[in-house]
């Protein structure tokens, strides 16, 4: 599994229903996509944190270079995102507890 942390400060003049709408289509279109796992989205302050699961770095690297996510990460770059930070990791272990 490869895990994507993606750390995104948001711009103070953010247009807010445009940034909504686009997220909104981009959850859409990543979860449709071969080999997506999911997504996890906490807010942060000043911001947002993603992290999302592929089952491998060739369906990352499909979802990277889809023709609307690379006009969204355009649009983030020049209207959206104030900085941000993209960590790309391997999954080395993993294990879940369930209360009963």
């Amino acid at each position: 599994m490869v895990v994507v942390v993606f750390s995104i400060k948001l711009r103070p003049d953010l247009p807010t229903s445009e940034y909504e709408e686009t997220g909104a289509r981009m959850g859409e279109l990543a979860s449709s996509m071969p080999g997506f796992l999911g997504m996890d989205y906490a807010a942060v302050e000043g911001g947002e944190l993603l992290v999302v699961r592929f089952d491998s770095h060739d369906a990352l690297q499909a979802w990277h270079d889809h023709p609307e996510h690379v006009a969204a990460q355009k649009r983030g770059r020049e209207r959206f995102f104030s900085d941000y930070r993209i960590e790309v990791c391997d999954e080395v272990r993993s294990y879940e507890f369930h209360a009963q």
